[in-house]
């Protein structure tokens, strides 16, 4: 049995990891990227811009690789208030996609997290674990997109292949 999936593997994005208050980051971020969301385990997108809501006080600003030296230059990390922290961290989560008809059954192989549409809706995101690592989820298209330690890429992908050879 195949699947019907499309798998794209090693993908970098420009991160940013903030921390602070709903109204700190919020003030901060509104003349550039708009308001944050306030639902956990949520995002909002804004153009090529996503803003995860991960927990208490904690953010991700997820972007296009190519992006990252523009966000730096416009969040000024090292110039934000003492209330909140910005920190880059794209080079610490590399990203998968799966997108397709069976992306559903290959995340129910992959991941313990609850995919029903009802409980990880369009705009969800949240950490969970993807073959048992901790891993970034969210729903991307007609699938998911993952993030995972960097140093495990490898070792992902080869399990994704092997999920798709049953």
């Amino acid at each position: 049995m195949g699947y019907d999936v499309k798998i794209e593997r090693n993908l970098l994005h420009a991160l940013f990891d903030l921390k602070g208050s709903v109204e700190d980051v919020s003030s901060y971020l509104k003349e550039h990227i708009g308001s944050i969301p306030v639902e956990p385990n949520s995002y909002v997108t804004y153009g090529n811009l996503r803003v995860l809501y991960l927990g208490i006080n904690h953010w991700i600003l997820l972007a296009p690789i190519d992006e990252e030296q523009k966000l730096l230059e416009l969040l000024k990390p090292e110039f934000c208030p003492a209330s909140i922290s910005i920190v880059l961290i794209s080079d610490t989560l590399k990203f998968f996609r799966i997108n397709g008809a069976n992306a559903d059954d290959i995340m129910a192989v992959a991941s313990p997290l609850n995919l029903n549409a009802d409980a990880f809706t369009n705009n969800s995101a949240t950490f969970s674990e993807v073959f048992g690592l901790k891993a970034l989820i969210m729903r991307h298209g007609d699938g998911y997109q993952f993030g995972i330690d960097q140093s495990f890429g490898d070792m992902i992908s080869d399990y994704l292949d092997l999920t798709m050879a049953r």
